[in-house]
């Protein structure tokens, strides 16, 4: 593992030794909650011919678990090596770097000569500026009660009540980042806008990357299974999601969509008390293990269950390997 996550690692042109001390001001991290349109965007910016996103990299900023006070880059490499960015890209990894060092000469590896890149990360942006301290970031928002909705669709969630957690947390997570760097370094976008004015919000975009808009940014349908923006998909939540859905999103986060500029829809709110907290968790387990059964197999779930409570093995691999396999199939 200390030699590289596998053999794709000679596939990477070579590695940036001089990245560990850079201090990223060449990189620009496109931040937003999962299902808030950042795979449209990466699409969209990968296509520009002077612009490069390799795609989703949380993985980078996940806190390490710690051996003896420090970083355990060993488990640290072995979790990585179950995601499916980290296999297509082929990494070499450096633990002799140590952890920061390490990260730093991971993202060396996805410069491209003349090209500017562009990271995308869901989670975790206020531990970017300690590897990366001037670097700049994009801010994607999307209605949270389309978030939610679609976080049912993905298995992540068991009813829009839980399926709003994660946006949530991403955004408190995002005003922390916003706490530590200069607001010229930030650039906020909403996923309504992009789809509603795509060039106008594209131009934005180049401008704040230090390039021109290009129209080749909006070629993507016909090398993707992504189709050109649709304004008619702006506020689906209005269409599918019921009234006491609405509310109950609204009596979550009410303050945190109003604040982003998102305006409450009228319906009462709705806010649950303990009895209705246990029984809307109970629904969210129960409505997501049955989905993940249908998509992956009551099987190799149960299995999933009990290799979770072993120490690490084949078997441990196995499992997680073909339910991350399984899993991407669904992925957008």
């Amino acid at each position: 593992m200390a030699q590289g996550l596998n053999a794709a690692g000679a596939m990477i042109s070579q590695s940036a030794d001089a990245a560990g001390e850079e201090d990223g001001s060449d990189i620009v991290f496109i931040c937003g909650a999962l299902r808030s349109g950042t795979t449209l965007l990466r699409i969209m910016v990968n296509h520009h011919p002077l612009l490069s996103n390799p795609g989703e990299m949380d993985f980078l900023f996940e806190p390490p678990h710690e051996k003896n006070g420090a970083p355990d880059l060993d488990r640290y490499l072995r979790e990585i090596s179950f995601n499916r960015v980290v296999k297509k890209i082929g990494f070499t990894a450096r633990p002799d770097l140590g952890h920061r060092g390490m990260i730093r000469d991971m993202v060396g590896q996805l410069r491209r000569p003349g090209l500017s890149l562009s990271i995308n990360v869901h989670r975790n942006f206020s531990r970017i500026p300690d590897f990366f301290p001037a670097a700049r970031y994009v801010h994607l928002l999307r209605d949270p009660r389309d978030v939610a909705r679609s976080a049912i669709g993905m298995g992540w969630a068991g009813n829009v009540y839980h399926g709003v957690d994660h946006w949530a947390q991403s955004e408190r997570d995002f005003e922390r980042l916003a706490a530590k760097v200069p607001a010229d370094r930030i650039l906020e976008m909403k996923n309504e806008a992009l789809i509603a004015d795509p060039v106008g919000e594209l131009t934005r975009l180049c401008a704040f990357f230090g390039v021109g808009y290009d129209p080749a940014m909006l070629s993507y349908p016909a090398t993707t299974t992504y189709a050109a923006p649709d304004p008619a998909l702006i506020q689906q939540w209005r269409r599918q999601l019921t009234p006491r859905e609405v509310g109950l999103v609204e009596g979550k986060i009410g303050r945190m969509l109003a604040d982003r500029g998102y305006e409450p829809s009228g319906e009462p709110v709705l806010r649950p008390g303990p009895a209705g907290r246990l029984a809307l968790a109970a629904s969210h387990r129960w409505n997501r293990w049955r989905l993940m059964a249908k998509r992956q197999g009551a099987l190799l779930l149960l299995a999933d269950m009990i290799a979770r409570r072993l120490p690490p093995s084949r078997f441990t691999d196995f499992t997680r390997r073909l339910r991350a396999e399984r899993a991407a199939k669904y992925l957008q």
